[in-house]
């Protein structure tokens, strides 16, 4: 038996179905088109913005946000006989900051030091960022005291100093009188591991536990695009648009910004203990850099207890210490010391740290008339 002929109802039936299912494949491709040249023609304007933007403002090329690079000796310095621009895009500052041919912040030349001589060591804070060179609390602590203050300070840990300090010595530099910078948001931890900050930081960006996503992606840009570096100082110079990103995760805000310490005896012997191993070398002073959480956030009883035992160890230790808590606590805000957006401390933070040091090196001259600090 033949088989049966489709009527001629049918055979429009199966022609409109593999029309159809042509004219779906036909959009299909169409989209698929679209779409790709749509991501090849982004893919270009990105590449074009980026390059107009390193091109015409060349002060947001990742590679000039202030590299500090570690050395061999496991220990950071600041990048080599160069001027940079370090900026917020929240609005606290924007500066050049000048680097001499050692790494260090300072006009100074380590080899025309002398004995009688001021040394700092310390982290950011000691550094000075965010504000003028001539603003840090060892440049007004230079021209109050009448005696050259030389700056060695680079973000590290409290190991990290001391091999700063032998970094400066063997490039000529006669360190004798030393003032130590403990920042207490981060220079606490258990020094047992005998691992400086630098090859802490190695280590941890060698873990295969990545960070959260959208953490990954800021980092990359960050590090690889002037385009995304730009548009964020534009985006968050706004206040509401700052707020949402920092919803978001894309921004951090100072919450973010501040490590957290919980109390470990542990921890504060051991970071004692290594600041002893450093201070004792010398005729030193150390400033105690109080965290901002002692007056910002849900951990406050927890801070003062950590920096309260932490004076105390280093005092019982027979060392000079220089605690500025006191101090700012005797302002109505202590926070106003500090940038508003911004872990570091302001212009009159630094003020405030060169009087209480002036203070502190005064009442040594008194004591020890015959041998001078």
């Amino acid at each position: 038996m033949s088989a049966p002929v489709p009527s001629e109802s049918g055979l429009n039936l199966i022609h409109d179905r593999q029309k159809a299912k042509l004219g779906k494949r036909h959009s299909l491709k169409d989209l698929s088109i679209k779409l790709g040249l749509l991501m090849v023609s982004t893919g270009i304007c990105l590449v074009l913005l980026e390059f107009t933007v390193r091109t015409v403002f060349p002060f947001f090329k990742p590679k000039i946000q202030i590299p500090f690079h570690p050395t061999e000796d496991n220990f950071s310095l600041g990048p080599i006989s160069k001027q940079i621009r370090q900026a917020t895009p929240k609005g606290d500052y924007d500066i050049l900051v000048s680097f001499n041919e050692y790494g260090f912040r300072d006009t100074k030349d380590l080899r025309d030091s002398s004995e009688r001589d001021i040394f700092v060591v310390g982290d950011s804070f000691s550094m000075g960022w965010g504000v003028e060179e001539n603003q840090r609390y060892s440049n007004l602590l230079e021209s109050k005291l009448g005696r050259r203050v030389f700056n060695i300070s680079i973000p590290e840990d409290i190991r990290g100093y001391a091999k700063l300090v032998q970094y400066a010595e063997k490039r000529g530099a006669k360190v004798r009188n030393l003032i130590v910078g403990v920042c207490m948001e981060n220079d606490l931890r258990d020094y047992s591991d005998g691992k400086t900050a630098a090859k802490l930081l190695k280590g941890q960006q060698q873990l295969k536990s990545w960070p959260p996503f959208v953490e990954r992606i800021r980092r990359w840009l960050w590090s690889h695009s002037a385009l995304y570096i730009g548009a964020s100082y534009t985006l968050q110079s706004n206040s509401t648009l700052r707020h949402l990103l920092e919803r978001i995760g894309v921004a951090r805000n100072i919450d973010r910004l501040i490590p957290n310490n919980e109390f470990s005896e542990q921890i504060l012997i051991s970071s004692c203990n290594e600041l002893v191993k450093l201070a004792t070398n010398y005729n030193s002073v150390i400033l105690i850099i109080p965290s901002r959480a002692l007056w910002h956030g849900n951990k406050i009883e927890e801070e003062k207890k950590v920096h309260d035992r932490f004076v105390q160890l280093l005092r019982k230790a027979g060392l000079q210490v220089v605690d500025m808590r006191p101090t700012f606590e005797q302002a109505v805000d202590p926070l106003s010391h500090y940038f508003s957006t911004d872990p570091h401390w302001n212009p009159s933070g630094h003020a405030e740290a060169a009087d209480a040091l002036l203070a502190a090196f005064q009442n040594r001259q008194i004591r020890q008339k015959a041998d001078p600090y």
